[in-house]
């Protein structure tokens, strides 16, 4: 017991550069990293409870529900891909994975930000079809 509220402790207080967090398989927020709230802007006490779909637009909701079903449908391990909303009304894409933890009832997952990766492929799908478009048009 001393040794899973040592690791709940450990999670709750990781400063690292990746969203870390104990989800159940609702994708219900159980236990944040301290990045949550750094990167995202909301107070992790706000977030604790509410499940992750809450800070997603709809239409991607069917990727996070990819950490939960990945393992079970056979799916691989590469990361899912969808983005949050921040407090400042701004969204940033991550990478996530998740790792079940049946002892928890859930799962930890790790979302990597990938905001700035995503921007530069949308400006150079951007400026190929622009090339693209004038170059047809000549």
């Amino acid at each position: 017991m001393a040794e899973f509220d040592a690791s709940r402790e450990s999670l709750a207080s990781d400063d690292s550069e990746f969203l870390l967090a104990l989800v159940d398989y609702e994708l219900r927020m159980m236990i944040l990293n301290k990045t949550w709230q750094r990167v995202l802007g909301f107070p992790r006490d706000l977030l604790v409870g509410k499940p992750i779909m809450r800070l997603m637009d709809k239409d991607e909701i069917v990727l996070a529900m990819r950490l939960v079903n990945k393992r079970t449908e056979g799916v691989s391990d590469r990361p899912v891909e969808f983005s949050l909303h921040c407090q400042d009304g701004s969204y940033r894409c991550f990478a996530w994975m998740s790792t079940p933890s049946p002892a928890e009832q859930g799962m930890f997952i790790s979302g990597r930000d990938i905001t700035e990766r995503k921007k530069m492929e949308t400006t150079d799908n951007l400026q190929r079809y622009m090339q693209a478009k004038k170059t047809g048009a000549a």
